[in-house]
């Protein structure tokens, strides 16, 4: 890693149904890239939790409890939950009793919407994406407003998948109104906004959110932020971190934040 303190704060092992290593691979590989501090955040996704996850995020506390990190690797306990405005009683059962260090919060679908991976955007009616984007950042204000979390995910995820792997254009400026909502409440309410790398390695090319967006993230006030590579493979691990350094870097900051025992340690962008 090419900075001193370069974390990598969402990431999955394989207690995520869509991750590929198990959780001491993941965090093996932590140590061998010679990051600062590694947190590592199985997926919880709120509406389906008692068919999918309760199992899952009860497997993951007990995994992450049991890794030795060595070589002066930081180790923390993390998880992402999922929609967790959509079901808050299975959101705090799955808080309910485990003390984690990092708790993301995120929309990765809409009420009565799959996975926006999984939406078919090709033809689609005018109109269509403009009124998903609208109940986005509806409900990323109600999860703000719900506040069991510490960092806002991927906050342009929807992009990830409409502009990265469909190609269809989507103009941000109709919706600079309903985001800086969504940023005022993040900053109002003491949260962080993640910048999730992932999008580094993908068809959409950039950060999630991206240069601009945390210019305006900045000059609204916003100072807590956290850095993340999405990773759901030890080989993607920490890809992209010291880029979302600079980029941080690029936007304003000279600090972002490592959640310990949910609460915020600011560190230097070095």
């Amino acid at each position: 890693m090419q900075h001193a303190f370069a974390c990598d704060c969402h990431n999955h092992s394989a207690c995520s149904p869509d991750g590929h290593d198990s959780a001491a691979a993941m965090c093996a590989r932590a140590q061998a890239l010679g990051l600062y501090a590694y947190t590592l955040t199985d997926h919880c996704e709120c509406q389906k939790f008692e068919e999918r996850y309760r199992a899952r995020v009860e497997t993951a506390w007990e995994q992450m409890g049991s890794l030795t990190p060595q070589n002066g690797l930081r180790f923390y306990r993390g998880i992402e939950l999922g929609q967790p405005n959509q079901d808050t009683a299975a959101a705090d059962a799955a808080l309910q009793g485990r003390a984690y260090d990092f708790v993301i919060g995120s929309i990765h679908n809409i009420r009565d919407f799959e996975d926006f991976f999984f939406l078919d955007y090709t033809g689609a009616p005018e109109g269509y994406i403009h009124s998903l984007l609208t109940a986005y950042w509806q409900e990323l204000l109600e999860m703000i407003a719900w506040g069991r979390f510490d960092a806002l995910g991927h906050l342009t995820y929807p992009l990830r998948y409409i502009q990265g792997e469909h190609g269809i254009p989507v103009d941000l400026q109709k919706h600079q109104d309903a985001i800086d909502q969504v940023l005022t409440a993040l900053i109002k309410s003491g949260k962080a906004l993640e910048v999730n790398t992932s999008g580094l390695r993908q068809k959409i090319g950039r950060t999630l959110p991206d240069l601009p967006l945390l210019k305006r993230y900045h000059d609204l006030g916003g100072r807590l932020v956290t850095l993340g590579s999405d990773a759901h493979c030890t080989a993607d691990l920490a890809k992209g971190i010291d880029q979302g350094m600079e980029t941080l870097k690029a936007a304003g900051f000279t600090h972002f934040a490592l959640y310990v025992q949910r609460r915020p340690q600011m560190l230097p962008l070095e």
